[in-house]
């Protein structure tokens, strides 16, 4: 084990005999809520494909392949959101990930990736440089010559609603962790996001074959796609809760039921709800949060500043739709 997983782990084991009164014996997971004797890692909160600081907590390894491979792996590809399409083409790799669709004139063309000898009726793509690309159409030369005027349009398009969603309900369950430990961990909504969530889905699904968990996925995490949403606006103050370690509290008057956790990756920011709460009336909220049709939250800014919460004395009003963000084809 890496000397500086082993020194974060003996910080781990420290906090959680704070809380429970007695030390594990190897790790106890916050998200299969087990202590067994496995392979440890860094477990990258925000996964390290994308640019900026790489903060990290220890983790099962075979729970941070399962999600990296099943989920991060199609998530990071918000990266790329901004590229040119010209770029794209240019580039193999990235033609394998999104295999761009043609049509001229309403009508389809076949295409492919390109990795040998092209035959003479088809014709290789070009870039702005005139260079050959990756990118084959099936279509002869002679045609296309006489379309070059034609309207054609090129498209690119990858779900990432549910690589997305699971990804960031990971990533703030992780950050919550990383930030407050098993006191966060160990309380019910840490118990709800992490073993019910997150671990029962593991658990079921480790395994199988890719096709098999993203339809599995599809069905057991639709009941949560109202914990994520994406952040519009004038939030760019914000570097993710796991970097500047501030949220956002949810109150129903005295009743404390949530906290919204920021997620960035790339230039894009995320919102995640996360259940906090202390009794059976906040809980009782939370799950009125994920089966109504309610928008407006209202929440108090908030910053973990050492081992304590600061939260401001001012409320404020938080806009959260519902309608028109399903899962669901």
């Amino acid at each position: 084990m890496q000397v500086a997983v082993e020194k974060k782990l003996r910080g781990l084991n420290t906090n959680y005999a704070d809380v429970t009164g007695r030390a594990f014996a190897h790790f106890f997971c916050p998200v299969l809520f087990r202590d067994e004797e496995v392979e440890l890692c860094r477990a990258h909160i925000i996964n390290v494909a994308f640019k900026g600081r790489k903060p990290w907590t220890v983790q099962r390894k075979d729970v941070d392949n399962f999600y990296g491979s099943m989920f991060e792996s199609d998530f990071v590809d918000l990266r790329h959101k901004e590229r040119e399409l010209q770029e794209i083409v240019s580039n193999p790799a990235l033609i394998r990930r999104f295999r761009p669709s043609f049509s001229v004139n309403g009508r389809t063309i076949e295409s492919y990736h390109a990795t040998g000898l092209v035959p003479p009726c088809h014709t290789q793509l070009a870039d702005g440089t005139g260079k050959d690309t990756h990118v084959v159409l099936k279509i002869d030369p002679s045609e296309m010559s006489a379309l070059a005027n034609a309207k054609w349009q090129v498209s690119i398009d990858k779900d990432l609603r549910l690589p997305s969603l699971v990804s960031i309900l990971k990533a703030a369950h992780l950050t919550m962790f990383e930030m407050v430990g098993y006191e966060y961990a160990l309380s019910s909504g840490g118990y709800f996001v992490g073993k019910e969530i997150l671990g029962d889905f593991f658990l079921a699904n480790v395994g199988r074959p890719r096709p098999e968990v993203a339809a599995n996925a599809l069905t057991h995490f639709s009941q949560f796609v109202h914990m994520v949403r994406p952040v519009v606006g004038t939030w760019s103050h914000l570097d993710g809760t796991i970097h500047d370690r501030k949220l956002y509290v949810l109150k129903d008057g005295k009743v404390t039921w949530g906290a919204v956790v920021f997620v960035r990756a790339a230039s894009s920011l995320h919102a995640a709800l996360l259940p906090v709460f202390q009794d059976d009336a906040g809980a009782e909220r939370f799950g009125q949060f994920l089966l109504g049709s309610w928008e407006r939250l209202e929440a108090r800014y908030a910053s973990y500043e050492g081992d304590h919460w600061r939260a401001s004395t001012k409320g404020v009003t938080l806009d959260w739709p519902k309608a028109g963000t399903l899962l669901m084809q």
